[in-house]
């Protein structure tokens, strides 16, 4: 009652995970009568389990009238439910709904079957305004069958679909064959394609995929997921000239659990070789077989300025030297736009390449050293280094110049102050850094107008003797008043 009677929830998500005898069948029943009478509901996830499967047909007749009459409901999901009459039920009720169609319906670990496939694409090409934005059908049992009648949907109203999910069931080369080229040509709005955790798809079914979208490589979806399926060097050759071949990059690629070694990496970025800036933005590399040369490849990519590799996952990977460790971490010193990377269980999140990180991100040999630093990464992983952790929370600024100034001011005036440095200066060098100094404490101040003011104040070592410690700040007045400083034609 209390849930029926909320006007602010938005998102339910039930789980049955115990087996329901005649009493709690009975009260679970009444639950989802009651919860269905709330029509502020957007977002409804049901996750059966095998407990569910007494009452799964009778919940299923409540469930049709929630999705008939709540016309603020927005996306629908069933895990794990084990009724052959899930899709039937969907449909029914899709058919009757009043209102908006469904953004998104996800059927997971239901039994769908070809068959089911082919009722709920028959159903949405007869009615293409009922058809959701996005579905997803993972881990069920349909083939190649089911992926021809989902292809031909797309080719009837392609601009519907902007995600399709079908990872985990038991389509070959030909089924993706099929619905790749039908999303190649009339998919223009997709924007996330997964598939995965078929060992029968393999190298055939990627290069299948990837000779799809030669013809029409802008197609290609912004987040692609091919994970679990044993990819082979040709598969991610094909896969890399696919890519290439496009006027921008994709937001993400995961390649994750496919036993991808060297060789096979070498493959996919040999073709971003000559055009870095076309690898995606994302590249999950998780649970691989990655060793030396595929990591110095990744290595000299993020060398490049043009690369546009954003976010680096090479976590669970086969341990590496730490030379190798050594030129895989200074290449991201050279980076600007990296922002996040994860090797935390292949062996080089280990103390030593905590140090030659920090020296990375933060250099602080010269202060030339800690301007070039890097000011792009945030993200380490899991790092449960205190330091490393600091360093990249102030690299999560936007404004680079100012973490740069910052860097310099901590490490090389503020936190322990050597007078040694303004010693050998030229004049005109001593007049640019006293001015940099300045401008980054300026900067520090969080009140907007304070720095205004500052900025335009002929007055303001006093405030930044306030900012500083009494030595630096005796120094400032010292070198402010010194006859040796060239300031124009002025002593």
């Amino acid at each position: 009652r209390a849930i029926a009677k909320n006007t602010n929830l938005t998102t339910l998500r039930l789980c049955c995970a115990i087996n329901l005898n005649k009493d709690s069948s009975r009260h679970a029943l009444q639950f989802l009568d009651m919860v269905g009478k709330n029509r502020h509901i957007r977002h409804f996830s049901l996750h059966g389990g095998y407990g569910f499967n007494a009452i799964e047909t009778e919940a299923f007749g409540y469930l049709s009238s929630f999705i008939k009459n709540n016309e603020n409901l927005e996306s629908f999901e069933i895990t794990h439910g084990t009724t052959p009459e899930v899709v039937g039920f969907l449909v029914d009720a899709l058919e009757r709904r009043r209102g908006h169609p469904l953004k998104k319906i996800t059927l997971n670990y239901s039994g769908v079957k070809d068959d089911d496939v082919k009722e709920m694409m028959s159903f949405f090409m007869n009615n293409p305004s009922k058809a959701p934005g996005r579905i997803c059908l993972d881990h069920n049992d349909f083939g190649d069958n089911g992926c021809f009648h989902i292809s031909k949907f797309v080719r009837k109203s392609g601009n519907i679909f902007k995600e399709i999910g079908l990872r985990g069931n038991k389509m070959g080369p030909c089924g993706l064959r099929c619905i790749a080229s039908a999303l190649a040509y009339h998919a223009t709005s997709l924007e996330r394609f997964s598939i995965g955790e078929n060992h029968k798809i393999g190298d055939p079914g990627v290069i299948a995929i990837a000779e799809a979208f030669a013809t029409y490589p802008n197609s290609i979806p912004s987040h692609l997921s091919i994970e679990e399926i044993n990819i082979g060097p040709e598969g991610m050759k094909s896969l890399g000239i696919a890519l290439a071949r496009r006027s921008y990059p994709i937001e993400s690629l995961h390649l994750k659990f496919n036993h991808i070694g060297d060789y096979e990496l070498m493959s996919l970025l040999e073709c971003f070789r000559s055009n870095p800036a076309l690898i995606p933005k994302t590249l999950d590399l998780t649970a691989n077989c990655l060793g030396h040369w595929g990591l110095v490849v990744i290595s000299d990519l993020l060398r490049n300025r043009c690369c546009s590799l954003e976010r680096l996952n090479m976590a669970n990977t086969d341990p590496v030297p730490y030379d190798t460790v050594s030129y895989a971490v200074n290449s991201v010193k050279c980076n600007s736009t990296l922002r996040e990377l994860n090797i935390d269980t292949c062996g080089l999140a280990d103390e030593k390449c905590l140090d030659l990180l920090s020296s990375v991100v933060c250099d602080t040999t010269s202060i030339q050293s800690t301007y070039l630093s890097n000011h792009t990464l945030v993200k380490f992983g899991n790092c449960s280094s205190r330091e490393i952790s600091l360093l990249l929370a102030v690299n999560s600024n936007p404004n680079k110049s100012l973490i740069a100034r910052h860097k310099v001011i901590y490490h090389h005036f503020a936190k322990n102050f050597r007078l040694d440095l303004f010693q050998d200066m030229q004049p005109a060098v001593l007049v640019e850094v006293l001015t940099y100094v300045y401008r980054g404490f300026a900067c520090c101040d969080k009140n907007e107008n304070e720095q205004k003011r500052a900025a335009k104040t002929t007055g303001n070592l006093r405030r930044v003797d306030g900012l500083l410690n009494n030595s630096l700040g005796v120094t400032f007045l010292i070198l402010k008043n010194c006859p040796v400083i060239m300031y124009g034609r002025k002593k």
